[in-house]
């Protein structure tokens, strides 16, 4: 691949990557009944709008669950995958194969956003546990308390330490590995065909 088609690649993985963060942490964040009014909610909601109100006029959400942003989520992600491939003069999958590696990046980009999430919790914690009160330190522990909740009833705080980010951050690593890779790497699999 010349510096050219490496320059485009990097540009449209940049620029997809944004757009899937947005709608995804947006996605989490009603998931999880974040707080609307907080500032960093109100800028997802405002970048992702123009995408998802199109969508929603004929996507309805069931059981609460927002799906047009899941829909807008699986076609950017494949969207993302294709122009990668067609940069890179890779062959093209099917579309079942193109979905599936779409879901496992999907999935690794929501564990990626719940590492960070929880990262942002811990250095605050360290260096100024007075800083909870910052929007980002909000957004990042509501979005991370439906995990760390029933962490923490298992593993309860030792001596004044809290051990269950290291706990959550083993589960997240192992959704990552044993979820997300294999899903990612399904379509690239050579097949067995026989002798």
């Amino acid at each position: 691949m010349g510096y050219f088609l490496q320059f485009a690649n990097l540009v449209v993985q940049i620029v997809f990557g944004i757009l899937i963060f947005f709608v995804l942490a947006r996605f989490i964040l009603q998931l999880v009944h974040a707080d609307f009014y907080n500032p960093i909610s109100q800028m997802f909601v405002k970048v992702t709008n123009p995408m998802l109100k199109p969508l929603r006029s004929f996507i309805p959400g069931f059981f609460g669950l927002d799906f047009a942003a899941i829909v807008l989520l699986l076609i950017l992600q494949c969207t993302e995958l294709i122009l990668t491939h067609l940069i890179g003069g890779y062959g093209l999958h099917g579309p079942i194969m193109f979905t599936v590696e779409a879901i496992g990046l999907l999935i690794q980009h929501a564990a990626q956003l719940y590492m960070i999430s929880i990262i942002v919790i811990v250095i605050m914690s360290w260096v100024n546990p007075g800083a909870f009160q910052h929007p980002l330190a909000q957004i990042a522990m509501q979005i991370t308390n439906p995990l760390m909740q029933p962490l923490r009833k298992l593993l309860p705080t030792q001596a004044g330490i809290d051990f269950t980010p290291i706990l959550a951050l083993i589960i997240i690593f192992a959704v990552m590995f044993l979820v997300a890779a294999p899903l990612i790497d399904l379509p690239h699999t050579p097949t067995y065909r026989g002798p």
